[in-house]
């Protein structure tokens, strides 16, 4: 949570109670308040949210649940009312997400609730279903941008569904890895248990046992990487910072699961990012950096070849 001023924490605290006093619109119009002079602030947001599911807006709720859905589990006391939001929306992955957080007894329980609601809406709306299920399958054949529509789509699936959907757009050899990498880190963040065939950048297959998988933040290469752009840039050159952050996180979208097999040496990828981005020369590159550089060249094809999808 942002750094509140002393009066406006109190305030918080204020729209806090009302919520457990039912007390949803004065939580609103002090949420809203707060949100004028915090607005990244997630909390604020999250508890914004809850007062807009108990006013029956649930599509606003869901907004900001999905908006802010890095940070969902900063503020354990929220999760029910969180949880709540993505039923009301059928969002049954964002809620097999949140199960993974919780355990004992509330995680029976709400297991449970996931799949009685998961039952019932297969059973109302089979068409609708078979229909957005067909569109996640075959994403590879969509533009950029509406894949990005379609993943997000997606989250409102029946676990089964999602599954089995994203097994088979995980195997298109003209699937676009950046999609990939998303519904990899959506079966990662939800605790799936499944082994999937992964066809990935070198057009290979991998079988990808989705328990062995860590998120970006854990990949060593990744975070080396990161490391050494802001001790080149961050304190000299700001502007060239952001562009060679925002470079390496475009690339670990392509890179993902395999930053060990393809960034042999940090440090040198940076220096890699660099020359492409700035026009700077690499001399006499060793064998294992041409390599590299022979898979920064691999994410450039598959960059421009979405642009033209």
């Amino acid at each position: 949570m942002s750094t509140l001023s002393k009066n406006d924490r109190v305030i918080f605290w204020s729209a806090e109670a009302d919520l457990r006093d039912h007390k949803f619109h004065q939580v609103l119009n002090k949420t809203e308040h707060l949100e004028k002079k915090y607005p990244e602030d997630s909390q604020i947001h999250l508890l914004m949210a809850q007062a807009l599911s108990n006013l029956k807006r649930i599509e606003d709720a869901y907004q900001i649940v999905f908006d802010y859905r890095d940070h969902l589990f900063d503020k354990p006391d929220y999760l029910p009312g969180i949880f709540k939001i993505t039923l009301q929306n059928h969002a049954f992955i964002l809620a097999r997400e949140i199960l993974s957080h919780v355990s004992g007894s509330r995680q029976s329980a709400w297991k449970a609730e996931i799949i009685k609601q998961e039952t019932a809406y297969r059973t109302e709306n089979q068409s609708v279903l078979r229909q957005a299920a067909s569109r996640f399958a075959h994403l590879g054949s969509l533009a950029a941008y509406q894949q990005v529509q379609v993943v997000t789509a997606a989250l409102k699936l029946p676990f089964d569904e999602y599954l089995t959907a994203a097994e088979t757009m995980l195997t298109d050899p003209f699937g676009w890895q950046v999609s990939k990498t998303q519904v990899l880190l959506q079966l990662q963040a939800m605790a799936s248990e499944k082994t999937v065939t992964l066809n990935w950048l070198d057009k290979q297959n991998y079988q990808i046992s989705i328990p062995k998988l860590k998120s970006l933040a854990d990949y060593a290469a990744l975070t080396d990487a990161l490391r050494e752009i802001d001790r080149l840039y961050a304190a000299d050159d700001p502007i060239k910072y952001q562009l060679m952050e925002k470079e390496l996180f475009t690339q670990s979208s392509y890179i993902y699961p395999f930053f060990d097999k393809v960034i042999q040496d940090s440090a040198f990828w940076v220096q890699i990012i660099a020359a492409d981005l700035f026009g700077s020369h690499l001399t006499h590159p060793k064998p294992f950096q041409q390599e590299m550089m022979a898979w920064i060249k691999q994410i450039h094809q598959a960059e421009s070849f979405m642009k033209f999808v």
